[in-house]
């Protein structure tokens, strides 16, 4: 069974007629007739049927039909990827993304996409989405990795996957005897988040404001690193997302607990509308897709 054979008979099954066929695929007509017969012959069964001047596929060409076109589907993003591998032997790659997915999610497929495409230069910015979707703007970066949703007109979204937020405190905190919280605890204590611009506490906010709540105390700061620090000396309790404390969690430097109120929320990549993805970002987000789920849904 040939490629060139599959081709002629999904052409025939869906123009349904020997001689369109035929014309489209800049064939004789006795020549893309002996294909079907050479198919029909190899696989002991009819493929079509006359009835009258029409022509209609057995229930073996309905099988065939289905397969042929996934196979043929099949060739063509493999020739397609391919040609995106050729492309990957040089150029530049830029990403912008937050500090919590630079640290826990990128190192790992950044050591894996060196290994494979060394010859492409790799470029790492850390901000607020805020500023992601500046960089994508302004043409600095080729693609942003941040948390969902993100309200801007300008640009376009897709989600890749989902994770899920915990709340941590020190081990010597009263709420270490806990396995669940509600907001409505969590924020009688002092209440570490990061700065203004950060998606994650636009969306602590819109969870407070709906339920017609304000922290105590509210620490803002600049990195997820030093809320875990100073949630570790109990200086206060945070909204982190789980994956960044597990390693914390497992060696007995912080506790997390389950919250009631937040779902888990998505996280994807944005760039500009209708804008080009370099071989080199296609690449990347394609591992994206395929490496960093596991790594996103740790849950207690």
């Amino acid at each position: 069974m040939e490629i060139y054979q599959l081709q002629g008979f999904v052409e025939v099954a869906q123009t349904g007629s020997f001689t369109r066929a035929a014309k489209n695929l800049y064939l004789t007509q006795p020549a893309l007739s002996l294909q079907i017969k050479a198919l029909e012959k190899e696989l002991q069964e009819a493929l079509f049927e006359r009835q009258g001047r029409s022509i209609h596929l057995t229930a073996a060409g309905q099988v065939l039909l289905q397969r042929a076109q996934q196979i043929l589907e099949l060739i063509s993003q493999t020739k397609q990827e391919i040609q995106a591998v050729k492309g990957l032997r040089g150029g530049r790659l830029a990403i912008a993304t937050n500090d919590s997915y630079a640290l826990y999610l990128l190192p790992r497929l950044i050591e894996l996409f060196r290994r494979q495409f060394p010859a492409v230069e790799l470029r790492v910015s850390t901000q607020p989405s805020a500023a992601v979707v500046e960089r994508m703007l302004a043409g600095t970066a080729d693609f942003g990795l941040i948390t969902l949703p993100l309200l801007d007109n300008r640009v376009s979204t897709e989600t890749l996957f989902w994770r899920e937020d915990v709340a941590i405190c020190s081990v010597s905190h009263p709420l270490a005897q806990e396995q669940r919280i509600s907001l409505k605890q969590l924020i009688e204590f002092p209440l570490l988040v990061l700065e203004a611009g950060s998606t994650s506490l636009r969306i602590l906010e819109q969870n407070l404001a709906g339920l017609n709540m304000a922290p105590s105390t509210l620490i803002e700061l600049g990195s997820l690193e030093v809320i875990k620090r100073l949630a570790e000396i109990n200086l206060g309790v945070a909204v982190v997302p789980g994956f960044t404390v597990e390693e914390a969690v497992q060696n007995g430097r912080l506790h997390a607990l389950r919250l009631e109120e937040i779902p888990p929320r998505s996280v994807g990549i944005v760039k500009r509308r209708n804008g080009y993805l370099s071989p080199a970002a296609q690449m990347f987000i394609k591992m994206l897709k395929e490496r960093t789920p596991e790594i996103l849904l740790w849950s207690l």
